[in-house]
């Protein structure tokens, strides 16, 4: 299922550390910059408050509890979820997140990235899953479990993207474990 609106992505992998990070690198540079924080992000958002202060202010979304699996990735603007399109097991859906895109385009990065963020920068436009969209404020939907694919069953993940006029309340918890159960792995 790709519709417009939508994009979807195979064998999506977390490099060997159980998060992924939704971001527009140009608002989570910018953010670096005004904060004058050092290239080694991991460090910076794992020992200071300025972890928390880039989720609340919409520059990133972590997703903790990813496990080393090959994900299918949807980013989806429409109002039909990839769950609910395919045969599927959603076993997270969670709500209240927010984003602010700056740079028409969002990012699904792993930690290792965030480790020499701006060495890695130019790698990320090239290498990692991307959706354009509208600059503006987001509020965002995270489901999560596994659907049915040609290949059998795959563990998910969609973010559901609804523009907002300006910045939606910020009501998720950013520490919730997306976990997922697989039949095939």
């Amino acid at each position: 299922m790709t519709q417009a609106g939508s994009k979807k992505y195979i064998e999506c992998l977390n490099d060997l550390m159980d998060y992924f990070i939704l971001a527009d690198i140009q608002r989570l540079s910018r953010f670096v910059a005004d904060h004058s924080l050092s290239d080694d992000l991991i460090t910076e958002f794992t020992t200071t408050d300025y972890g928390d202060l880039a989720v609340n202010q919409g520059v990133m979304i972590p997703l903790r509890g990813i496990e080393n699996f090959p994900y299918t990735v949807y980013f989806n603007q429409s109002s039909k979820s990839a769950f609910s399109a395919l045969e599927s097991d959603v076993q997270h859906r969670k709500a209240g997140y927010v984003l602010e895109v700056t740079g028409s385009r969002l990012y699904l990065l792993t930690m290792p990235l965030l480790r020499h963020w701006s060495k890695n920068v130019e790698f990320i436009q090239a290498n990692r899953p991307y959706f354009d969209l509208e600059n503006g404020w987001y509020s965002v939907e995270i489901l999560c479990g596994e659907t049915l694919q040609d290949s059998g069953w795959e563990p998910t993940i969609e973010f559901l993207l609804e523009r907002k006029e300006s910045k939606p309340d910020y009501h998720a918890d950013f520490t919730y474990p997306f976990t997922v159960t697989s039949r095939e792995y």
